[in-house]
């Protein structure tokens, strides 16, 4: 009989955890593009797509969709769809989005963008995590596009197969990090060499830029009683940037912006909240 370290369990669980959250996600996660100055795609960021009371969203990092100041933004898929709205988007402190540590934007799609995106999900308010169980020992997925996945070749037309990828690891206190706080935000621990490509296979390193706006999903804690727990991820935060001297993923939690938007829609003159 083969004996298994701990450290070989937690990452076969986190194996199953990530195949777990690929499964129910995948389609809801999507990439951003802009165009470059000859018309070509060039991929920026991910954004995930929300069913809520209120209507259908989409949700990215606010430093995404900043890139509109210099190209149109088109969400990716078969093919191109233009990205036509108004956006709620956090404040920059002072102008620098280096300061903003809620870093999100949200917007509400038409009907007739919904109707183009027939192979989407959109993640509903019961697919929303609203654990607030230490994360320490709490595993997570990340789920997005990173740029160096999804560099596209310079051509004419709009057909492009998008990269997704996958990540797993476990939560961190917020303490590793200054800016962050355990209300409104989730550090996973990163260690690139355990990435993984859309089909499940583990490969190289993948680099974070470009996986901002996408989803870190709540695969529950890793423990000796959890291992043949059925999984059943959620939705826990919106990836918005890495930090490599600290070895850490950071996310604004769902509930933190789900909060700060529908008071923002309650009262329109307020700004969007920030963390």
């Amino acid at each position: 009989m083969a004996i298994q370290t701990v450290n070989e369990i937690v990452r076969a669980r986190l194996g199953e955890a990530s195949e777990a959250a690929l499964t129910r996600f995948r389609d809801a996660v999507r990439p951003i593009y802009g165009v470059t100055d000859r018309g070509d795609p060039d991929h920026i960021g991910s954004a995930v797509l929300l069913d809520l009371p209120e209507g259908r969203f989409l949700l990215t990092a606010a430093h995404v969709i900043d890139w509109n100041a210099s190209t149109t933004l088109y969400l990716g898929a078969d093919s191109f769809a233009p990205l036509q709205f108004e956006a709620l988007v956090t404040a920059a402190p002072s102008g620098d989005r280096d300061k903003d540590h809620a870093d999100f934007a949200m917007a509400r799609l038409d009907s007739d963008l919904v109707s183009s995106l027939s192979g989407a999900k959109f993640i509903t308010e019961a697919e929303i995590s609203r654990s607030v169980a230490p994360i320490e020992g709490q595993a997570y997925t990340c789920l997005g596009y990173p740029n160096s996945k999804n560099k596209v070749n310079p051509y004419k037309g709009t057909k492009v197969r998008p990269a997704l990828g996958i990540y797993s690891s476990l939560g961190k206190p917020a303490s590793l990090l200054s800016i962050a706080n355990d209300l409104n935000h989730i550090l996973v621990d990163h260690d690139a060499k355990f990435s993984r490509d859309e089909s499940g296979a583990q490969v190289n390193s993948i680099a974070l830029p470009g996986f901002g706006g996408g989803a870190i999903i709540d695969v529950g804690r890793i423990s000796a009683e959890t291992l043949d727990a059925p999984l059943d991820p959620k939705l826990a935060a919106l990836l918005i940037e890495g930090h490599t001297r600290e070895k850490v993923i950071l996310g604004t939690r769902l509930t933190t912006i789900l909060e700060a938007v529908r008071k923002h829609l309650q009262s329109p003159a307020e700004s969007v909240g920030g963390a």
